[in-house]
């Protein structure tokens, strides 16, 4: 088992550790004004106009991000009628609609799908959601399986938010089946829109918060694959209120509430909150819980089990995105001038957690077949969310798993990591060409997209047209004679150059023959090592950077 937490510390401790006062240097009051704040918070991009209102440009969301930098590089473009940014608001991809069924109105029972069907359904999507599957309880819900179909009207009214959390499995199982693209809507559509009806109403005072939870989290997961983040957000929002008013973020005795309610609440609270730490940032929002009003324990300080150890990965990513966002990203004109001091904290605890995922993932996943697993590629994908090198490893790891057909095509995770990516790196083109060796990265976005595309997805399309806008636009920067020269392009003479290019075909014929599994091996924690973080991290030091000693 991987040592995840130094001698005598906690991993929560661990992983909210900051600079204690006391440790700031006194050199701050003399920083200049360029280094007190963000330049990316709080300016004329905050607020951005479209379809008749206002919408909030979060600095965190990488949605926002996109139409921020689209607007503002259209603004200088010298074509005034070039064509307007994207916007691609909820519904765009596909609009799900929800009528609430009134409390004495039976849940529709019709067209069910044949129990050994269903099942393989169910097992369809507990295989694709990954980790996140642990939200329901197996089997607990085979057990409800088995009684609705031994009489459905009865077990469907009597436990109608049991029933929204089956009615959401089958839309995802069918969903993760695929459709080839044949249709502008996701397969088993007509599931989930049945179950959505049979959500928790905001008014609704439920006598089991626990299934309730549950069946609001798989339907912000659903609502977070169509591309509707408004209502991810939303209902992960109310799932995690659930779970407060339950008191679910508190530590519940096993001795007072039970072996099974305490971990079935315990489990049900970290993916809750997890998703509502993850889907804040991605909407530019924040969490509506401290994390100093939660008292219950960590996964892996319940029990060491990979499951255990994987979760709170998770949730130590999850918590430093959110610090990323109140800190750095919280730098607004009238701060109190900690942007360095607080970056160079966030470094060091990304530094701690690159170490502490190279040893469960060196401990669990030591061969390049298991590195392939949905959960260590989860972790290793949410690790690199994103500089320039994990970037690059993010695009080049999607590739790997697209070729061996693994590739998401319906949950939001893949997308968002691929899009997001190559959106950095079209700009680094511009602005920073010489941190880039070569661009395979191009390929290997426009082969992740297709192929989701081919399989169906309903938002790689709108990806695909944002990021080649932005191509377009950023062309106009960058003349065809400033790109810069990769090795392989240099100047030389016509007969070395065949010879050059010769040799680099047959290589790349043999890495790409090479490739798939053994991807994983070489280049699952790619980029920057704990090292070089902690290193990244002393050299933001305010006094030497800008107050070198005097001779």
């Amino acid at each position: 088992m991987p040592a995840l937490t130094p001698p005598g510390t906690s991993q929560e401790q661990q992983s909210e550790q900051t600079l204690p006062e006391s440790a700031i240097d006194p050199t701050l009051d003399r920083v200049e004004p360029a280094f007190q704040q963000n330049p990316l918070v709080d300016n004329d991009y905050t607020f951005a106009q479209a379809n008749g209102r206002y919408w909030y440009m979060g600095p965190s969301s990488s949605w926002a991000f996109c139409r921020r930098v689209l607007s503002l590089v259209g603004k200088h473009l010298p074509d005034a009628g070039c064509e307007p940014a994207p916007w691609h608001l909820d519904g765009s991809a596909f609009k799900m609609q929800r009528r609430p069924l009134g409390p004495d109105e039976a849940p529709d029972v019709s067209n069910l799908p044949p129990s050994d069907y269903a099942l393989f359904l169910v097992k369809t999507a507990t295989f694709y959601l990954g980790p996140l599957a642990n939200i329901i309880d197996e089997q607990q819900f085979l057990r409800n399986m088995r009684e609705l179909y031994q009489d459905a009207p009865t077990k469907a009214k009597r436990c109608r938010h049991w029933y929204a959390q089956f009615l959401l499995m089958l839309a995802f199982g069918k969903a993760f089946l695929g459709n080839g693209g044949k249709s502008d809507k996701p397969p088993g559509f007509n599931y989930a829109s049945r179950a959505m009806s049979l959500l928790p109403d905001l008014a609704e005072i439920d006598n089991d918060p626990v299934v309730a939870a549950q069946a609001l989290t798989l339907a912000a997961i659903y609502f977070q694959s169509v591309d509707m983040r408004v209502p991810a957000f939303q209902h992960i929002g109310q799932a995690l209120r659930i779970c407060v008013l339950a008191g679910m973020h508190r530590h519940m005795r096993e001795d007072v509430v039970g072996v099974e309610l305490s971990k079935r609440c315990h489990i049900v609270f970290w993916i809750v909150y997890m998703l509502d730490l993850d889907w804040a940032a991605l909407i530019g929002a924040t969490s509506s819980i401290r994390d100093e009003d939660i008292t219950t324990k960590l996964p892996s300080q319940m029990d060491d089990s990979l499951n255990a150890l994987t979760m709170t990965l998770q949730v130590r990513l999850s918590r430093l995105t959110t610090r990323i966002l109140t800190t750095v990203y919280g730098v607004g004109k009238n701060f109190d001038g900690t942007l360095l001091t607080d970056t160079q904290s966030i470094l060091r605890n990304l530094a701690e957690v690159a170490r502490d995922l190279n040893g469960l993932i060196s401990t669990y996943f030591q061969d390049s077949i298991s590195k392939a697993s949905r959960t260590a590629t989860r972790l290793i994908l949410g690790y690199h969310h994103s500089c320039v090198d994990s970037a690059q490893t993010v695009l080049s790891t999607l590739r790997a798993l697209a070729d061996e057909d693994l590739l998401e095509s319906f949950l939001p995770f893949q997308v968002e990591y691929a899009s997001s990516s190559a959106f950095l790196l079209h700009l680094i083109t511009v602005i920073c060409p010489y941190l880039l060796h070569d661009d395979s990265w191009r390929d290997d976005i426009n082969y992740i997209l297709d192929t989701m595309i081919a399989k169906g997805s309903l938002v790689a399309p709108l990806r695909k047209v944002e990021l080649s806008q932005l191509e377009q636009k950023l062309s106009s920067f960058t003349p065809a004679s400033d790109l810069p020269d990769f090795p392989e392009s240099s100047h030389i003479d016509d007969d070395l150059q065949h010879q050059v290019q010769g040799e680099h075909e047959h290589e790349e014929h043999s890495i790409i023959d090479e490739t798939g599994w053994d991807h994983f091996a070489a280049n699952a924690m790619a980029g920057l090592s704990p090292r070089e973080l902690l290193d990244l991290a002393e050299q933001l030091d305010v006094d030497c950077l800008l107050y070198p000693p005097e001779l």
